[in-house]
């Protein structure tokens, strides 16, 4: 009996040793949590406006994290451990669609690894665990390990909170608002130096009618001297006015992808979250999510 007892006595302690190796960070700083500082500021301040767009209409939480070093810990554990401790996810009474719909992305660049080995995890809160699965969070975790092993940790963390938003977009019947664009191609993916042309395959060259517009203009020109029209007379069939320049003018301008103000701080509303869930709400995680690492 003394034996069984030392025996739990041995248990609790390393059940407890592995709760204290499991402390992550006290509580979030805002939607965009970059302990690690690989989120440039224009990707942070994307991703914020990503996160809040999904809170407002859909009462969904995103929490991104970025950790310098996992100290040996399984990344799955510390993000639910995240999840849990901030309360990420909707507060609500039990039954509630809305009640812990929330999702953690965390991230652990390779660069500050003691392991050398990069790691990220999508982990879904209950709430969320029906329209984005496990193997939707594979998917996504997919898509962006090419970006992380090219160290484009912003890219990568960008991406993946989109295809989040995405989802809760397509679930809650929302039309996702970033208040961003996707940027117009600059070159030809054939990698042509010059600017991708914007004529289609079954349309006019613009040169071949630039010739042919002299050609009538000279022509009929030609004809009215000849008809008694001053040396300096010429006939041009066409008004002349705006057509011919412009363009598109100012196509990159007007802070379309400009800083969405804020960076990493803050988040939605009152300066923190009290919890993501609010008053003591959400935090509801069971494991489910994917794991990658590169």
């Amino acid at each position: 009996m003394l034996r069984l007892g030392f025996t739990l006595m041995a248990l609790v302690a390393a059940l407890q040793l592995r709760i204290g190796q499991l402390q992550v960070p006290a509580a979030p700083v805002g939607f965009v949590n970059d302990f690690a500082n690989v989120i440039p500021a224009e990707n942070a301040a994307r991703i914020q406006r990503i996160i809040e767009d999904v809170r407002a209409k859909s009462g969904g939480d995103i929490a991104v994290v970025t950790l310098p070093d996992l100290k040996g810990r399984d990344q799955a554990e510390v993000a639910l451990q995240i999840g849990r401790a901030w309360k990420v996810g909707s507060a609500g009474k039990p039954g509630d669609p809305a009640r812990n719909r929330g999702v953690v992305i965390l991230v652990v660049p390779k660069e500050t690894s003691s392991d050398g080995q990069g790691y990220l995890r999508i982990e879904n809160g209950l709430g969320a665990e029906g329209f984005i699965t496990d193997a939707t969070a594979g998917t996504i975790r997919d898509e962006a390990i090419p970006l992380l092993r090219q160290r484009d940790y912003g890219g990568a963390i960008e991406l993946m909170t989109l295809r989040v938003a995405e989802r809760f977009a397509r679930e809650f019947n929302f039309q996702l608002d970033t208040g961003f664009r996707e940027p117009a191609p600059t070159f030809s993916p054939r990698g042509a130096r010059g600017p991708i042309s914007r004529r289609s395959s079954g349309g006019i060259n613009p040169v071949l009618l630039f010739v042919l517009f002299i050609i009538v203009v000279s022509i009929l020109s030609a004809g009215r001297r000849r008809r008694g029209c001053g040396p300096g007379c010429l006939f041009i069939p066409f008004p002349i006015g705006g057509g011919w320049g412009g363009g598109t003018r100012g196509g990159w301008g007007g802070g379309g992808w400009g800083g969405g103000g804020g960076g990493n701080g803050g988040g939605g509303g009152g300066g923190g979250f009290g919890g993501f869930g609010g008053c003591g709400g959400g935090g509801g995680f069971g494991g489910g999510g994917a794991s990658g690492s590169w």
